[in-house]
């Protein structure tokens, strides 16, 4: 039982016998004045515990209020990195693939340039193919790709008339690259109805290469 609960028991258990001896007495003005005494007293600490307990409640309130409001600015805090992420985020795509398709360039020039040094890698980067390859009496455009897609293949297409613009010659294959390996069969039937190649790595490059290379008129 709360300590303030037992001290308002007593302290009405005094005031009930003061009284009753009071009264037993005629003294009944004394009665009441020493019951409403007793009661203030005795009601005192439970009336300053009440005043705490209101204070701490505002307190609360007041503190729930402000989590409420940090809340609020937290979720438009998320919302607005959510925009930026948005907005940004072709722009990391853009910078992705460009590393992938510089990464990639370097290695055909390395791994060309030990396995089949009759090729040459040339770093194009524009107008719908990031690398030409030279050798053996043939020009081939390549457009890196992490995993190809339609689009692609219509880049690579569009790169025609810039390539015999730069070189004076058409590319005698069109190539995709795919980095990952996959290739979804809508692309690969699409690039096949277009007339462009899709591989998907060094080896397979190679033999594409040297089959254009075979099949080229001897002068």
């Amino acid at each position: 039982m709360p300590v303030e609960t037992e001290r308002l028991r007593e302290a009405l258990a005094q005031a009930e016998a003061i009284a009753v001896e009071a009264a037993r007495q005629g003294k009944l003005d004394y009665a009441l004045r020493a019951i409403f005494g007793t009661l203030r007293e005795a009601l005192a600490p439970l009336v300053e515990s009440m005043r705490e307990l209101r204070e701490s409640v505002n307190e609360l309130t007041t503190d729930v209020g402000e989590l409420t409001r940090n809340v609020d600015r937290l979720a438009e805090s998320v919302a607005d990195l959510k925009d930026v992420v948005a907005r940004h985020d072709g722009a990391i795509r853009e910078l992705r693939g460009w590393r992938t398709e510089r990464d990639v360039a370097d290695r055909l020039e390395a791994w060309l340039g030990r396995k089949a040094p009759e090729y040459r890698v040339i770093k194009w980067f524009k107008m719908g193919a990031d690398v030409l390859i030279e050798g053996r009496g043939i020009l081939a455009a390549v457009e890196i790709t992490t995993v190809p897609y339609r689009e692609a293949v219509d880049k690579v297409k569009s790169s025609i008339g810039a390539i015999k613009e730069a070189w004076g010659r058409k590319p005698d294959v069109l190539i995709i690259w795919s980095e990952s390996g996959v290739v979804p069969p809508e692309v690969a039937d699409y690039a096949a109805e277009r007339g462009v190649k899709v591989v998907s790595g060094e080896g397979e490059l190679k033999r594409l290469l040297d089959s254009v290379a075979k099949a080229q008129p001897t002068a």
